[in-house]
């Protein structure tokens, strides 16, 4: 069980959406300081926020997830300046559009990507911090393709080719920072808009999307924070239809013997 009182927890995503409500439910965790990072601000947003929680300290930032790697580590400089320290960094910016591939992927992965790497020295124990957990918070369809969103399928299977990746005991043993995504089925917000699908013959399924019976976003926001609560380093989880469930992990390709004893051997020469 993580338990989320007295952490400072800073969320990249545009504070709407699933974000807010996921960000009003952390707000009633006693949580000490909650940084948001947006590409647009949303003052009403956050004074709602500050409302259900006076005594935690709210810090808004214009984030642009698809800045170099270098104007990043500047930008957190500044951001630990009034954070202190990160206990939790939650990545949920988002973009499906199937017209720009480019932006699809730099936003939903690259820009993850970046901004995990960035932040992890300041969380890593080896390095100074206190460890802590990664949370990605990506779509089911990162899981099951889309025939009708296939750029922004293939973005989210990346979010969870990193994220398992990352929690690799080789990382975690070390660095003491946890790495865990929540896969969230649509919801209200997403479907209500125009959506273009890939190819033009999946555009029909795209439409029919709008009026499809799907989870609000507060149901999906609630569920997020369970998960971080019940989360452990590796774990996948999907929200959806009010519920949430914990993704049983297969691995399809196994090391040959030969491999793999040669792998072990190399750990055992380094460590001697």
């Amino acid at each position: 069980m993580f338990d989320l009182t007295g952490k400072h927890v800073c969320y990249v995503a545009d504070c709407g959406g699933i974000a807010l409500e996921t960000s009003k439910v952390l707000m009633t965790k006693n949580i000490a300081k909650l940084a948001i990072l947006q590409s647009v601000e949303n003052p009403q947003a956050i004074a709602q926020l500050q409302s259900i929680k006076p005594s935690t300290q709210i810090f808004f930032w214009t984030y642009d997830v698809t800045i170099a790697r270098e104007e990043m580590k500047q930008y957190f400089d500044e951001v630990m300046v009034q954070m202190d320290y990160i206990d939790v960094l939650i990545y949920g910016a988002t973009l499906c559009d199937e017209n720009n591939i480019a932006a699809t992927i730099n936003t939903n992965l690259t820009g993850m990507m970046n901004t995990v790497a960035t932040v992890l020295p300041y969380m890593d124990r080896k390095m100074g911090g206190s460890g802590g957990l990664i949370v990605n918070v990506t779509s089911v369809i990162g899981l099951d393709p889309s025939p009708v969103f296939c750029a922004y399928s293939a973005s989210k299977f990346g979010v969870i080719g990193f994220t398992r990746s990352l929690a690799d005991p080789l990382y975690y043993s070390q660095n003491g920072v946890a790495v865990m995504a929540v896969c969230c089925g649509p919801t209200t917000v997403f479907v209500d808009r125009e959506l273009k699908a890939f190819l033009e013959y999946g555009q029909s399924f795209a439409d029919r999307l709008r009026h499809a019976p799907c989870q609000s976003t507060a149901v999906c926001g609630q569920n997020i924070v369970n998960a971080i609560q019940r989360g452990e380093n590796g774990q996948i989880w999907i929200a959806d239809k009010g519920g949430l469930e914990l993704v049983k992990l297969h691995w399809y390709w196994h090391m040959a013997d030969q491999f793999l004893h040669y792998m072990q051997s190399k750990d055992d020469d380094d460590q001697n």
